[in-house]
């Protein structure tokens, strides 16, 4: 699947061909409805597209750009948004029947500070119905097939947000993560993902799955593009209770980090067994190029991270269950089996599980904390395994073993969005 020059620009490129007047927001526009109307039919990364609208505001960004108004970074840069973020008038689905008719008529806080920075949206993307799932099936929309091989998943549930930049529709997304949905899709799709902390990008406006572990992030072709992008999303924002009030800053501190001051943390316990062996030694050799550029490398170990895991499971499954339990019985045609199922199992666990979660929460929160004041960061794999054909329910990590996919694709993610911690998935 060849790319164009212009659909093949990353944020930054398309900044300064914007800023030197070699490139043209009208014609990048074009050019990606160009490349969704000849790709997108066997992708399906894309549930809705507004194309009049974006045209519109490409117009006003040349006009602005070439006149000296320009915003900054992101001025004139095509993005896209999960199905359960809200962009007015738009529906909201969620990759779902249940919420077909949902049309909002104001913009989520995070779709609302990307245009005022001067992004033009080109519409909403495909993901695993409700969000519940780590698959990139949806019986409605239609599967979102990898870029890279279409006969593989992308993972889920951000599954188009992936998809739409490995094809080369945009170069920016945005997705959610409750317990992996920024992160697996960044990793079977091979682009960059980011999971922020806990409440460090306003919520508002996004269909809620898990209210506790629920997180909003930028996708990105390149990793530098995280900093602009997390620049303009990350605004204080008084409607969304759990915002973490942060200075957002420019961004500029994570592109020019020193290495030689850099305490890398390895966990090799737990993070580092069952997976395929050629994706543990490529995590390695990239702690070993850390090592290399003068970061120290120090083996940790996180206590009781297994339970830690198990808790993650259990406050997910509890609060979806809750979200989702009264749509599922009023609408039971309209929610797959897959979400049905995983609904069904949330309702089977007691309160006294859920509590006694809480406090391992509470605990491996603190256990983090202790950790962190010794390092700089923590290197562990995203997944198990990579992409996977997409109808597969279980997947082989080498010597005669297979685990089912939900392992294979949360064992590494999930513990993060128990305790808040920031992840950034590195293509």
């Amino acid at each position: 699947m060849k790319t164009s020059p212009v659909t093949d620009l990353c944020v930054g490129e398309l900044g300064r061909l914007f800023r030197e007047r070699k490139l043209s927001p009208v014609e990048v526009v074009a050019a990606v409805f160009e490349r969704i109307r000849r790709f997108d039919g066997r992708i399906h990364a894309f549930i809705r597209l507004c194309e009049e609208e974006a045209v519109a505001e490409a117009k006003r960004a040349e006009k602005e750009i070439w006149s000296g108004k320009y915003r900054g970074p992101l001025h004139g840069v095509p993005f896209a948004v999960k199905d359960l973020i809200n962009a007015a008038g738009l529906p909201t689905a969620a990759g779902s029947l249940i919420w077909k008719e949902f049309i909002p008529t104001e913009d989520a806080p995070v779709v609302h500070r990307l245009k005022h920075a001067g992004a033009i949206l080109m519409g909403k993307l495909n993901m695993h119905e409700l969000a519940f799932g780590i698959t990139s099936r949806n019986p409605h929309f239609g599967n979102i097939m990898n870029p890279w091989d279409l006969s593989a998943s992308c993972g889920g549930s951000s599954s188009g947000s992936a998809a739409a930049l490995a094809a080369g529709f945009v170069p920016l997304t945005l997705g959610t993560d409750t317990g992996g949905s920024i992160r697996i899709p960044s990793a079977l799709c091979g682009v960059a993902g980011l999971k922020p902390t806990y409440g460090h990008v306003s919520r508002k406006g996004v269909l809620p799955l898990a209210w506790s572990m629920d997180h909003g992030g930028p996708m990105t072709r390149q990793v530098e593009d995280m900093a602009p992008a997390l620049a303009a999303m990350t605004l204080q924002d008084p409607g969304d209770t759990t915002d973490s009030r942060r200075d957002p800053g420019d961004g500029s501190d994570i592109a020019h980090g020193d290495c030689k001051k850099l305490i890398v943390g390895l966990p090799t316990a737990y993070f580092f067994e069952g997976l395929r062996e050629d994706i543990k030694q490529g995590v390695l050799a990239a702690v070993d190029n850390l090592k290399s550029m003068g970061a120290q490398i120090r083996e940790i170990e996180i206590p009781d991270i297994a339970a830690a895991d198990r808790a993650a499971f259990t406050i997910l499954f509890s609060e979806a269950a809750s979200c989702l339990e009264i749509h599922a019985r009023k609408h039971p045609q309209d929610v797959s089996d897959n979400v049905m199922d995983n609904v069904r199992l949330g309702m089977t666990i007691p309160a006294t599980r859920y509590i006694q979660a809480l406090r391992v929460r509470s605990r491996t929160i603190g256990d983090m904390q202790r950790i962190f004041s010794e390092i700089d960061i923590i290197v562990v794999p995203a997944t198990m395994v990579d992409a996977h054909p997409i109808a597969a329910e279980e997947v082989s990590v080498g010597g005669g073993r297979t685990v089912d996919v939900r392992t294979a694709m949360t064992r590494y993610t999930r513990i993060f969005n128990l305790t808040g911690h920031p992840v950034l998935c590195l293509p």
